[in-house]
């Protein structure tokens, strides 16, 4: 029987492992932030936040670039339940746009007769979702033309593309999109057990998932109300955010500490 998926798990993975429990942290340490720099290094896109799985990144990205009730979410029917799923959560209304019989990825044809017809009927999306299906990247040129014309957002999924290329670029540099988020379940490239990371060349949406992945909360005083010079611990909460951090401190196949190796050989 093929299995659905395995993971490699070796010698060197379990030695990264156990030194992180034996170390001082085991959440929210610096192999973390280290994972977050080599992919962001490693796919070209200026900033990039790790988050406990790619369906919290999908629900961050929607909500960053203002997602909600009354607004449309485009997507792939050809897909995981959450690229639709994460307009829902914002209150939003989700459609789908068929795909290309020849790469199962989202058609830029029957995206542009769907993008004529929603602007007759005054329903044009606020985001569009392709998702590039078992690595294949989409033809993201065409939609990024189309989205500016019809002014909607663009989020790549591209849970399945970890180390994928479009047109001698890294999907993840967001050059054709707003964000772009992958996973690290155990069945794709790579893994950290459960995981994601959303990557954007945007500050402010970058600013904003970090927040959103801590419930919301901030410890800079820039933003705060208020603040005593002597209360280093000192943080107020900014708006309504969720616990979507990647918490364990070893992540990668599965450890960050050899994600540069790893990111370089695909």
């Amino acid at each position: 029987m093929i299995p659905y998926g395995r993971q490699e798990i070796t010698d060197h993975d379990i030695e990264a492992i156990v030194k992180v429990l034996r170390s001082d942290f085991l959440t929210q340490g610096p192999k973390v932030p280290q994972f977050e720099q080599a992919l962001n290094q490693y796919c070209g896109s200026d900033y990039a936040v790790a988050v406990n799985s790619a369906t919290s990144a999908l629900h961050i990205a929607c909500l960053a670039l203002g997602l909600g009730r009354g607004d449309w979410l485009w997507t792939s029917p050809n897909t995981f339940v959450a690229s639709a799923n994460c307009a829902l959560y914002c209150g939003a209304k989700v459609d789908f746009v068929d795909i290309d019989p020849q790469t199962y990825n989202l058609s830029v044809e029957q995206l542009t007769r769907k993008l004529q017809w929603a602007k007759k009927n005054n329903c044009l999306p606020k985001i569009v979702i392709p998702v590039h299906y078992a690595g294949h990247p989409c033809d993201m040129e065409p939609i990024y033309a189309l989205s500016e014309e019809y002014h909607f957002q663009i989020i790549e999924d591209a849970s399945h593309a970890t180390g994928a290329l479009y047109r001698n670029r890294k999907v993840g540099d967001c050059f054709y999109s707003d964000v772009t988020v992958f996973s690290f379940h155990p069945v794709k490239i790579i893994t950290s057990g459960e995981g994601g990371m959303l990557c954007t060349n945007s500050e402010n949406v970058a600013d904003f998932a970090r927040r959103f992945r801590s419930h919301g909360i901030t410890s800079d005083p820039s933003l705060m109300a208020s603040r005593r010079n002597n209360e280093i611990w000192n943080y107020q909460q900014l708006h309504l955010g969720y616990g979507y951090r990647l918490i364990r401190q070893a992540c990668g196949k599965s450890g960050s500490s050899w994600l540069l190796p790893l990111l370089a050989r695909l």
